[in-house]
């Protein structure tokens, strides 16, 4: 099965400037459920383009987790529900294909 690395960003706090912790937190519990494990590399922030033209900055969380390519719908099940939690317009979301993975 080909592996796949996903990394996504999870805002900490939602456009209206709600704590987002707690959604973090119930998303969390599920990557571990159906993943069996992630990593969170910690707080990032960025700025992104409202389709209203206005500059939103962020602080979000980090994340990247290996999964089989197969399961990739899964995962952004787990990020819609999440996104659907929240007033934002939309979650970061990278793949990259043919990652190579080994514990040692």
């Amino acid at each position: 099965m080909a592996k796949v690395k996903a990394t996504f960003f999870l805002p900490l706090r939602d456009n209206d400037g709600r704590d987002l912790r707690p959604e973090i937190r119930g998303a969390e519990v599920e990557l571990y459920s159906a993943f069996v494990g992630f990593t969170r590399m910690g707080v990032v922030t960025g700025a992104y383009v409202m389709t209203d033209g206005t500059r939103s900055d962020d602080e979000l969380m980090s994340y990247f987790l290996m999964l089989d390519e197969e399961r990739i719908p899964e995962l952004r099940e787990v990020l819609t529900r999440f996104k659907g939690k929240t007033t934002q317009e939309a979650i970061y979301f990278e793949l990259q294909y043919n990652t190579v993975i080994d514990f040692i």
